[in-house]
């Protein structure tokens, strides 16, 4: 796996009491990539549990820098955005993440899994370096699949993303009291970490069938 792998991870926020016609918005924009033959793969997640309980996570990975340079019709995917979606949700970040795969076990792609354990781990600055090099270590221990990630740009800085895709909740629950973060460094360099999970949308993303199981 190279090294120059990157994700895009956005968040949307339905409007109060607008989800049904949210959830169909989106739904016609995807039919945009579509019409223009899009050749990305692009995930669709709505957070299950966490303080952001119904947002609409949005992202697509394994993005080369050549291919961030070349996304199809960036000014005609934003105007059926703010045709299709817009009116019914609101925009509430995106971030560019490079993929860590020696701290990692799996591609820089998540499963198209029906839930998705997602931790955000924000650091200390300056405690980057002896973060990865905990996280490398530990990458032989790893439990079944663990992408991790370091925010490029689109927030606070230093911050990094765990994703682990699991089948069911049982799977899920069976490895979510595993150490999250590598002691001690969690303890002297994290200044907040938030585990949230996430439920996938098959009809809310775009490029999966064939990946998934």
């Amino acid at each position: 796996m190279s090294n120059d792998s990157y994700a895009r991870i956005s968040f949307l926020r339905p409007h109060d009491g607008d989800t049904v016609d949210f959830e169909a918005g989106y739904i016609r924009h995807l039919e945009w990539h579509r019409q223009a033959n899009d050749p990305w793969t692009w995930f669709g997640w709505t957070v299950w549990a966490g303080e952001r309980q119904r947002w609409f996570v949005y992202a697509t990975f394994n993005r080369t820098p050549a291919e961030l340079d070349s996304a199809v019709d960036p000014a005609g995917d934003e105007r059926d955005n703010i045709v299709n979606v817009t009116p019914h949700g609101a925009f509430l970040g995106s971030a560019l993440f490079r993929y860590l795969p020696d701290a990692s076990r799996g591609s820089g792609e998540p499963s198209a899994s029906t839930r998705v354990e997602l931790t955000t781990v924000d650091l200390q600055p300056g405690g980057e370096g002896s973060f990865e090099r905990a996280l490398n270590e530990r990458q032989p221990s790893l439990q079944g699949e663990t992408l991790w990630f370091r925010m490029i740009a689109g927030g606070p800085a230093p911050r990094y993303l765990r994703l682990r895709p699991r089948a069911n909740f049982s799977a899920l629950l069976d490895s979510i009291e595993e150490q999250a973060l590598p002691l001690p460094i969690a303890t002297s360099t994290t200044v907040k970490s938030t585990i949230e999970i996430l439920s996938l949308r098959p009809a809310m993303c775009y490029g999966l069938k064939e990946k998934r199981s």
